[in-house]
């Protein structure tokens, strides 16, 4: 991912993400936790720490297909997770034979 890249999924200025990459600079904990967000990654690994890369969490107990819709989804601009979210909520609501909102945002 480029610098711009992780600046505009971060909201960080470009020059600042260029600063951490170099080594010139540091981020503070909040940037930190914004830039292990946006890499799917974890925020103790990010800064050195020995730990797993990717934080053991719910993903662990997902397929592999439901694993590679995740990581679709992500990549997806609001647009295309809305319509990703509109159509499951159809389904659902099909399958289940009524009305059940599932999806909150």
């Amino acid at each position: 991912m480029s610098a711009k890249e992780l600046s505009d999924k971060t909201g960080i200025p470009k020059s600042s993400i260029s600063q951490y990459m170099s080594g010139y600079a540091k981020p503070k904990h909040d940037r930190i936790y914004l830039i292990a967000k946006a890499l799917h990654v974890d925020e103790a690994w990010l800064i050195g720490y020995d730990v797993p890369m990717v934080k053991e969490t719910f993903t662990q107990n997902l397929s592999p297909n439901e694993k590679n819709l995740l990581d679709i989804y992500r990549v997806l601009d609001d647009k295309g997770q809305h319509t990703v979210d509109t159509v499951t909520q159809m389904e659902y609501e099909r399958v289940k034979g009524g009305s059940t909102a599932i999806l909150k945002k």
